[in-house]
């Protein structure tokens, strides 16, 4: 493998955050094509923070971050820092959540409308959050948001992930290393499906119904929960809840063994070599990058939704649509 200097590294990661470059991955971060990742992380954090995706990401933050302050012993303010819960006020909580959510606008009228229709499920979805999370986790005291870093052989940038919620003993693991089968050691990957808008036939007004739950988990969350699986070596729990109940996939599933977290964990790190890979060829030239990777996919029902007039603009810059 080459080796690179530093000073060939900061030039090539210099596309990204407006030029101040790229600390770590993250599973967010990588599992978008390349060219979403362009449009995205080749502007600051701030101008990241500052997208709106609508009600439907501000549903799981409004229940995760609540359900947290109700179950969990202890925080992760940020990476170095902790604190142990003491306010576990419902309301006021959930209202401080909400304020944050307020403080962008809705992108549209069906946006707004949901906005106001999701606060009963969501106060449902953290009822049926909590019974689930306490169900797994025990008498266990249980910390949310701890960071945790890869880094694997051939990479130039770690992976930086944030734990929902988990208990047992913090410690570093390593891919292939042995698994810690204390049963106090265990993960939560969570995830909330939020409800869905409908609209009414000939009307500009909707209706909100509950979202069903998968039969079995989904592949991006399948890998996120390998990450976590890797860096802790603790038994794992994928969870999907909505407001009425919740599915647990744990390791006594095939896709949740410790071989196949493993196998995907690995797929994961293939791709971040191979985009760095390309980022390093690139030298910093931002179109010269954008030309080794698919063009956006304007339609795609997801991805690029929604995009900014700064993303617009790239956009057009970089390969003309």
């Amino acid at each position: 493998m080459k080796q690179y200097t530093e000073e060939e590294i900061k030039k090539a990661f210099s596309i990204f955050n407006a030029g101040l470059g790229l600390d770590h991955w993250s599973y967010s971060s990588t599992s978008t094509p390349f060219a979403k990742n362009l449009i995205n992380y080749t502007f600051t954090q701030d101008f990241r923070r500052s997208l709106n995706y609508g009600y439907k990401a501000s549903f799981g933050n409004l229940v995760n971050n609540t359900n947290q302050y109700l179950v969990c012993y202890e925080k992760y303010k940020n990476e170095n820092e902790k604190i142990i819960i003491e306010n576990r006020d419902y309301d006021s909580r959930f209202n401080y959540e909400l304020g944050i959510i307020n403080e962008k606008d809705p992108i549209d009228k069906e946006d707004a409308f949901a906005r106001e229709a999701m606060l009963d499920y969501a106060h449902a979805c953290i009822d049926v959050t909590k019974k689930i999370v306490l169900e797994i986790m025990g008498e266990e005291k249980i910390t949310c948001e701890r960071a945790v870093r890869t880094k694997q052989k051939g990479m130039i940038k770690e992976i930086l992930g944030r734990i929902d919620y988990e208990t047992g003993e913090v410690g570093k693991a390593e891919a292939g290393g042995a698994r810690n089968d204390d049963s106090k050691n265990k993960f939560i990957e969570l995830k909330t499906k939020p409800p869905r808008t409908r609209k009414k036939r000939n009307e500009e007004e909707w209706t909100m119904y509950s979202q069903a739950l998968p039969t079995e988990p989904m592949l991006d969350h399948l890998t996120q929960t390998a990450y976590y699986y890797v860096a802790t070596k603790k038994k794992p729990f994928l969870v999907y809840v909505n407001d009425k109940e919740y599915v647990v996939f744990d390791d006594t599933h095939e896709l949740l063994k410790p071989d196949h977290l493993e196998h995907l964990y690995y797929r994961m790190i293939n791709k971040i070599i191979t985009w760095e890979s390309m980022i390093m060829f690139a030298q910093g030239n931002i179109y010269e990058l954008a030309n080794m990777c698919e063009q956006p996919d304007l339609n795609h029902y997801f991805y690029y939704k929604n995009l900014t007039p700064e993303q617009t603009k790239l956009i057009k810059q970089l390969w003309g649509i």
